[in-house]
């Protein structure tokens, strides 16, 4: 079955728009973390702050995540502009992977804000600030998403 093209446009620009971001914060954070990865302490380009906000952490296997989470989105978009309904399932399956990576790092979060509140020596210095993560604050941005792909029931038959 196939949907409206011009549906499929829309719906294809966006998951081009959310993939591309996924992987260019992904291949941030693994630039920014490599030099930790492999020992020599220097990152190959320099932490992203904003207001002295920590915005790209280095994290290869966080980044490495981001990239996969990325690919899936840009790997329906082609299906998606012809209009394809199996391409709603790359949409799909992206924002699931999305609220998979929410969830691991906000428990994270609340596990570091639980050491933090019973004053544990390890977490004196800590702010929530310190672990907000990209695959935190770019799950809005997957929310439409699964929210089309799950209720256009047009679209999945």
């Amino acid at each position: 079955m196939r949907f409206n093209k011009n549906v499929g446009t829309a719906i294809g620009a966006y998951s081009f728009f959310i993939g591309t971001t996924y992987t260019v914060f992904g291949l941030l954070e693994i630039l920014i973390g490599w030099g930790d990865f492999v020992g020599i302490g220097a990152s190959l380009i320099p932490p992203i702050e904003l207001a002295g906000i920590n915005l790209v952490p280095p994290d290869v296997f966080g980044g490495i995540m981001l990239i996969i989470i990325g690919a899936v989105y840009l790997i329906g978009v082609r299906q998606q502009a012809r209009g394809d309904r199996e391409g709603l399932s790359f949409l799909l399956v992206g924002s699931l992977l999305a609220a998979v990576f929410f969830g691991v790092f906000t428990a994270i979060m609340l596990a570091n804000g639980l050491g933090y509140m019973f004053q544990f020596e390890d977490w004196l210095d800590w702010t929530w600030l310190d672990d907000l993560r990209p695959g935190i604050w770019l799950f809005p941005l997957a929310l439409p998403g699964a929210y089309l792909a799950l209720t256009k029931k047009e679209w999945r038959e």
